[in-house]
């Protein structure tokens, strides 16, 4: 995950396919030791994020591991789709770091 608007904060996405679920695992440096920063699963690319297609557990102190129900990651594939961290719950407008979700 790269750096967004200044923060500091940057990282690693791991999208693991568990039967029919994905397990997103956001791990980061530079983040917040107390502070719970949102995450989600958005359509379009980092440059253009668009609308969340699912919601992930809360990054806390740089670490969130996230089930998601019922998705593939060919799914997420098809379309251009970001993992995006927010500064807090009250900022949501900032971003914190951002990865595009693609193929290594």
């Amino acid at each position: 995950m790269l750096e967004q608007n200044g923060s500091g904060e940057s990282g690693t996405v791991t999208l693991t396919q568990q039967g029919r679920d994905i397990k997103v695992v956001i791990s980061l440096k530079g983040a917040p030791a107390t502070t719970p920063q949102p995450a989600h699963i958005h359509e379009g690319a980092c440059a253009n994020i668009k609308g969340v297609v699912y919601p992930l557990s809360n990054v806390v102190n740089g670490q969130s591991t996230t089930i998601v129900k019922n998705a593939t990651i060919g799914s997420l594939l098809k379309g251009p789709q970001a993992i995006n961290v927010h500064d807090s719950a009250a900022n949501l407008g900032k971003y914190v770091a951002c990865a595009d979700i693609k193929t290594n």
